[in-house]
């Protein structure tokens, strides 16, 4: 099995952080964190439940968000109301038919999934701290070991590490990163984590209802704390300040990870994006139809209610026999569709027709690659077995809106039914086309044409931003408008 070199690319300028994940070299993650995107996953509120619904078996809770998030009352552990601890596994299942909980009651709840349209958040009582090498489950009286582990030794040792930390009424998890971590910073970490606990429960008898009590750390620190071990290649960030704020954090948290010689602040005139390629491959990420190495390719279509995936031979022409040339078409596309779900952070019930195959090792064979190339995948996915037609049933954790509904927003003309790039995504469009041409543009004459949907944008919202960068660069900018373009449509005239 090929290793796997992963690589952290970070840029961040004005209010904007983005960071590209690239295994080998190719990107497969992304993530955005900005003004205007909601970011509540992770964060921890004390809420009032507002009413109780018993045909949907949960509760709307106020948080303080513009909806009411929605409270399973299976996501309610029985010890946070005192009642006894052996009926948790119960209520985690959902057999218990009541629950101590009243309209009016004030309740620790965190944020699991994002609001959505018109749906509010999904909340849980089951209450999670992560740390790099623990998970704390302050609500919960379990004890785990993250089953990527294998080692069987070694699962064992993990095991006793966290016997010995479990307290009453409380549980956790070892992470992945605590393999073969010695255990003074496994135990270093879970105190970490009490420490933060004991502060939530301090500031929950003081606050009323609706009141945030934690939320994680910035995204930069985040993807640091979750993805960065000793195997990581390299990270990259562009950005001075952040660079050492990462560099303290990894200092001061966890210290046997620090390698200054990892940590690398980019400094060169090309953006760092269009360095790694990751520019060109989000661009790729928006596309429907994706070609392969080999001429064939494949079409993404994605709806509210699930994930289309089809593979095509298309220009793939061989002397060989149409099994073995299908074969390694489906090979190929299963590959690229496993790194396509993870950028598109494609969830929900996916659906893939891979091109029909005689042989059941041949359909196997394929199966298999697309789930190894899932390995590393954070998201929990559960696949079917293919059909006889070729077709793959899977489904894949939904955290957060996909990359297309992130960067993309619904489209003016058909009310949307249809989708097109993001307002601020295509001024971010427009002002790394200009940083791109920055040494050519240098005290010359830009005359920029835009629809009157976007030149409204630019003119109120991304007018700061835009200023800033002709200073930096140093050009002057006209900015026309044109009745004639599409929504997201630009030009560059005069120099460009």
């Amino acid at each position: 099995m090929i290793k796997i070199k992963t690589t952290i690319v970070i840029t961040h300028k004005f209010n904007d952080t983005r960071i590209g994940i690239l295994e080998n070299g190719r990107l497969v993650e992304f993530y955005v964190e900005r003004e205007g995107i909601e970011n509540n996953v992770g964060k921890i509120f004390k809420g009032r439940v507002e009413n109780i619904v018993k045909g949907l078996r949960g509760a709307f809770v106020n948080i303080g968000l513009r909806k009411n998030g929605f409270l399973p009352l299976a996501e309610i552990p029985e010890e946070i109301f005192g009642i006894d601890l052996e009926e948790e596994e119960k209520v985690k299942k959902g057999n218990k038919e009541e629950l101590p909980i009243n309209v009016g009651d004030q309740i620790f709840c965190q944020v699991v999934k994002e609001q959505m349209g018109e749906k509010g958040a999904r909340l849980t009582s089951f209450i999670h701290l992560a740390g790099k090498y623990v998970v704390l489950f302050p609500t919960i009286s379990r004890i785990g070991v993250s089953q990527r582990i294998t080692n069987k030794r070694e699962r064992a040792r993990l095991k006793e590490i966290a016997k010995k930390l479990k307290k009453p009424n409380r549980g956790l998890i070892i992470r992945t990163a605590a393999e073969n971590m010695p255990e003074e910073v496994i135990v270093r970490d879970y105190h970490y984590l009490e420490g933060i606990w004991e502060e939530i429960e301090r500031e929950f008898q003081r606050a009323k209802a609706p009141r945030l009590l934690y939320k994680e750390p910035k995204l930069a620190l985040k993807i640091i704390r979750d993805l960065y071990t000793l195997d990581t290649e390299a990270v990259y960030v562009d950005d001075r300040n952040l660079y050492y704020e990462i560099c303290n954090y990894i200092k001061n948290y966890t210290p046997e990870l620090f390698i200054k010689e990892k940590i690398i602040l980019y400094e060169d005139k090309e953006p760092i994006f269009k360095k790694f390629k990751i520019e060109e491959e989000l661009n790729k990420a928006l596309e429907r139809e994706i070609p392969l190495k080999s001429g064939g390719f494949i079409t993404i279509d994605q709806t509210e209610a699930l994930v289309t995936i089809d593979v095509n031979t298309g220009s793939f022409a061989s002397e060989e026999d149409p099994e073995t040339l299908i074969f390694q078409t489906n090979l190929e596309a299963a590959a690229e569709i496993a790194r396509q779900i993870r950028l598109r952070d494609l969830s929900g019930l996916i659906i893939i027709d891979f091109i029909d195959m005689r042989e059941p090792k041949n359909r196997e064979r394929v199966y298999q690659e697309l789930k190894l190339c899932l390995a590393n995948d954070r998201a929990k996915a559960d696949f079917g077995k293919p059909s006889r037609f070729g077709l793959v049933e899977m489904t894949r954790e939904k955290i957060r809106p996909s990359l297309f509904f992130t960067l993309c927003e619904e489209c003016p003309a058909c009310r949307g039914r249809g989708r097109i790039l993001d307002r601020y995504e295509t001024c971010l469009k427009i002002e790394n086309e200009l940083t791109n041409k920055a040494e050519k543009l240098k005290g010359k004459k830009i005359l920029l044409v835009v629809s009157p949907y976007l030149y409204e944008y630019l003119i109120n919202e991304y007018n700061e931003k835009l200023t800033q960068l002709i200073r930096k660069i140093n050009f002057h900018l006209e900015l026309k408008m044109n009745p004639k373009l599409k929504y997201d449509e630009y030009k560059f005239l005069e120099e460009i």
